[in-house]
This record gives structure tokens, C-alpha cells and sequence, in this order.
């Protein structure tokens, strides 16, 4: 339980913020999260706990999978709305919505396996290594579904 704990102190935020965009609804991400912690302690008792070698890479793939479960239950395109009072990407700019729903506009006009990669880098605050734990895959294929993916979203912008 200890890890756990210490899983939601040191990458709480992270968790979120990745939620948050890869959702489009600070509300559902907030149930995804709230959902993994639930499944993580509900999983593992005390004893359990040595099975998982890397919490952080098994906490993203979780998450990455209730978020992909979640948009296939709803079928719905993300769409971002946020109160006054939440900011998951603590931008200062005054104008951070409009942002915020252009990146996922791009993001969603990339291959889903680039905007994946993408998404836990920069939201999920993830190394390219850890990314490669996650989704399973060679670090070559990351490096490149990353660098591809952001050349699309530039060609995008011009």
C-alpha cells in the first residue's frame, strides 16, 4: 500500500494532466484516475506489491487502457471543458482553452499510436524509456512514433 501511496504523492499530477487531455473532460479524468487508484488498491495487498517492478509504467498503462476503454464505452469525440477553478495544464496565458483544444484538434488529426506516444511525453511527463515500458514497444519505435508525429502536427500548423 506504501507504494501506491507514494505512486499518487510523486506522479498524481501527471496522472491527471494525462487523463485530462487524452479524455478532453477534466470530469472523466478525474473518474479514470479516481478508477485507477481504486483498481491498484483493491489489486495488491501488502504482500501483492513485489509483483510490480516499475509502479509508475504500470499505473500509465493502466490508465492509458481505462481512458481508451472509457472513449470506446462513450463514442464520443474529446471535446475540453473546464470550470474557472481547474487549470491541469497550469498555463498562465489567460487564453489557455483555446490552446489547449487546438493541441487536441492536432492531436487528433495524427495516427492514434503517434498521438499516444506524444500524449504520455509531454502530459504524462513520461521518459521516452518509460514510454517504451508502457506501451511495450522498442525505444527506436517511440523515439520515431514521437518525431513523426510532431512533424505532422507542424505541417498541420503551417
Amino acid at each position: 500500500m506504501n507504494k501506491i501511496a507514494e505512486l499518487i504523492k510523486t506522479d498524481g499530477t501527471s496522472l491527471m494532466r494525462y487523463a485530462c487531455y487524452r479524455l478532453g473532460d477534466a470530469d472523466d479524468a478525474k473518474d479514470v484516475v479516481q478508477d485507477l487508484y481504486l483498481k491498484l488498491h483493491s489489486k495488491y495487498s501488502e504482500d501483492g506489491c513485489e509483483d510490480v517492478k516499475d509502479w509508475k509504467n504500470y499505473a500509465f498503462r493502466t490508465l492509458s487502457n481505462l481512458c481508451a476503454d472509457r472513449l470506446r464505452s462513450e463514442e464520443r469525440q474529446a471535446t475540453l471543458h473546464f470550470d474557472e477553478n481547474f487549470d491541469i495544464a497550469e498555463i498562465p496565458d489567460e487564453d489557455h482553452e483555446t490552446d489547449i483544444s487546438r493541441i487536441i484538434r492536432l492531436l487528433a488529426t495524427i495516427p492514434k499510436e503517434q498521438a499516444e506516444v506524444i500524449r504520455l511525453r509531454i502530459y504524462g511527463n513520461n521518459s521516452f524509456a518509460d514510454i517504451a515500458g508502457i506501451l511495450s514497444l522498442p525505444l527506436s519505435t517511440v523515439k520515431s512514433r514521437f518525431l513523426y508525429g510532431l512533424e505532422k502536427i507542424r505541417q498541420a500548423m503551417k
